[in-house]
């Protein structure tokens, strides 16, 4: 919808590319059929951004009936998901919902019907210093899109462990104990089937310790959902 404001706005202070920072085109030549991407991303960047779909859902987690990721872990992931995750750029969460939204219109999500969304949460210290959880930022959107309960503390991180993207990938199969996540009211959790999310899929040690975390609370199925996973070799 076009804004008087916003392309005021835009002709002052240009955008840029979120990625690259190269100027973007200007908004007043945008046509009504543009693609959402335009408004954050170049057409370079919007060319790297095809070539990290993640066309393969073959990885098999412990615990976890199926796993869905949006894209690849690589290029330009690499700096989107840092930048958003760990250095304060507000900026992105827009690009992250566009880029979500895309990734689940061209996914089918299979298996039993999803019916309550649950993200993997952070410990209260990690809380504070990142100030927010991209995972529940990922589980919010999903439950939106897929018209279904969102578990806001159904699932909670117990034990302050390191960060998992601090640690190599031996260390990050020991980091996550059984008693790492708990469920407070596992009544709520029994029989439901759920759909777990979280950003990024690296080894699957956190996504297997939540869902078994789930599982013994008597959940009946565990679908992970992540927006990028690395590629496993």
């Amino acid at each position: 919808m076009f804004s008087f404001s916003t392309a005021l706005l835009d002709i002052l202070f240009p955008r840029r590319c979120l990625v690259c920072s190269v100027f973007l085109s200007h908004p007043l030549s945008f046509t009504t059929n543009n693609q959402p991407l335009e408004k954050y991303l170049c057409v370079s960047c919007r060319q790297l951004l095809q070539a990290s779909e993640s066309s393969s859902d073959a990885i098999r987690l412990v615990g976890v009936e199926r796993v869905f990721s949006g894209y690849l872990y690589s290029g330009l992931f690499e700096k989107i998901i840092p930048a958003w995750k760990y250095h304060s750029r507000h900026e992105f969460f827009p690009l992250v919902k566009v880029l979500l939204d895309l990734a689940l219109s061209r996914r089918e999500i299979s298996g039993p019907a999803t019916d309550l969304v649950i993200a993997i949460p952070l410990s209260r210290s990690a809380f504070r210093k990142r100030g927010f959880n991209q995972a529940f930022f990922i589980a919010s959107y999903c439950a939106a899109f897929f018209k279904q309960p969102l578990g806001r503390t159904l699932l909670i991180k117990s034990i302050d462990t390191p960060q998992q993207a601090s640690l190599n990938r031996r260390a990050r199969a020991f980091n996550l104990g059984l008693d790492t996540f708990q469920v407070p009211e596992p009544q709520k959790i029994a029989g439901r089937n759920i759909l777990l999310c979280d950003d990024v899929l690296t080894t699957g040690a956190t996504l297997s310790t939540a869902a078994g975390a789930l599982k013994n609370a008597g959940a009946a199925s565990v679908t992970a959902l992540t927006l990028a996973r690395v590629h496993q070799t």
